[in-house]
């Protein structure tokens, strides 16, 4: 089972990302390999080498097949986008980065058509980045649907998935943009919102979300993520056009260089992802206490039912054994 999950189209993943549940014997899995950065430890939350918050090198081989702009979409940011085909086009492997000017990645993705699982590994892959995160999954599932494949989503950290609107569903579905980062079950935004499927928008604090979607076969697409939208909402404008459609078809260019930060503005920013990350993790904690309590609640119901219920058989028995008893009598004095 590891040996499958360990390898992904021939290429070694390396530790700090998500093991994925890719078959390295079918020959449509072969893409063209890349060159991964070393990780960084700048976060737990890593993609393919690169830690949520780590700083990308414009010189570092590894980022020499991206192509950059200045973002339309997130002011003062560089999207940065790279994608892979087999020559018959039936397999992609893409990878994005949204970076501020200094080049800090608030935002890293990989994604991959079609993917290979087995039900089994996804559960064990879940569960092996929770050990990694330290941290519990928030598990989605999405409701089994007559001519759909299964899907799943998993979360950690700060990160949040908000629902779109009905309205911003219809936009969706028409293949009108959405400002943010889009994620759906079926690794296809438009896709999702024509099938009536829910479709969300990426919020919060740093996070790292993995998304699986499989037939009955096992045949799926894979996607894994890592954001802090914290760093990255203020910059948000509203586009004409999907981010994907946006920065992809745009001509490169060099991504400009600014002054960075200054520590203050750094410690502030920062302070504030932290406490919305302690305010959630506060409130999974109060959740679970609440259900924990209910079930006491019920337990000690159900055992003073059962008491009550063994009082009254036991009484019953008494009863009846009274009666017996008399009629003996009776009948003796006959």
């Amino acid at each position: 089972m590891w040996k499958r999950l360990s390898r992904v189209c021939g290429c070694l993943l390396f530790l700090g990302g998500p093991i994925l549940a890719l078959s390295a014997k079918d020959p449509r899995n072969k893409l063209v390999e890349i060159p991964q950065p070393s990780p960084v430890a700048a976060s737990p939350y890593v993609v393919d080498g690169l830690a949520l918050g780590g700083h990308v090198k414009s010189g570092n081989q590894a980022y020499q097949p991206y192509q950059c702009r200045p973002s339309d979409q997130f002011s003062g940011f560089i999207w940065c986008h790279e994608e892979h085909t087999t020559p018959d086009n039936t397999v992609m492997r893409s990878h994005s980065i949204l970076q501020s000017q200094d080049g800090t990645a608030y935002y890293v993705d990989s994604y991959f058509q079609p993917a290979f699982f087995d039900p089994n590994d996804i559960q064990n892959e879940i569960d092996r980045m929770s050990s990694e995160f330290r941290r519990e999954a928030r598990i989605i599932q999405m409701p089994k649907r007559e001519g759909l494949p299964s899907a799943v989503m998993a979360t950690w950290g700060a990160i949040q998935l908000e629902p779109l609107k009905p309205d911003e569903i219809s936009v969706v579905a028409s293949g009108g943009s959405h400002p943010g980062f889009l994620v759906s079950f079926l690794g296809d935004e438009e896709r999702s919102a024509k099938a009536g499927v829910p479709v969300y928008r990426l919020a919060g604090g740093a996070g790292f979300l993995w998304a699986a979607t499989f037939d009955q076969n096992g045949r799926g697409v894979l996607r894994y993520l890592a954001i802090d939208d914290s760093k990255i909402e203020p910059s948000r404008q509203v586009a004409s056009n999907s981010e994907n459609q946006a920065e992809s078809n745009s001509s490169p260019v060099s991504p400009p260089v600014v002054a960075q930060p200054s520590l203050q503005q750094q410690s502030q920013s920062d302070a504030q992802a932290q406490g919305k990350e302690d305010q959630y993790l506060a409130e999974e904690e109060e959740k679970k206490r609440r259900v924990k309590d209910a079930d006491q609640q019920q337990k000690e119901a159900q055992l003073l039912l059962d008491e009550v219920a063994i009082g009254s058989l036991v009484l019953l028995c008494g009863v009846v054994v009274a009666v017996f008893l008399s009629m003996k009598r009776q009948s003796a004095s006959q």
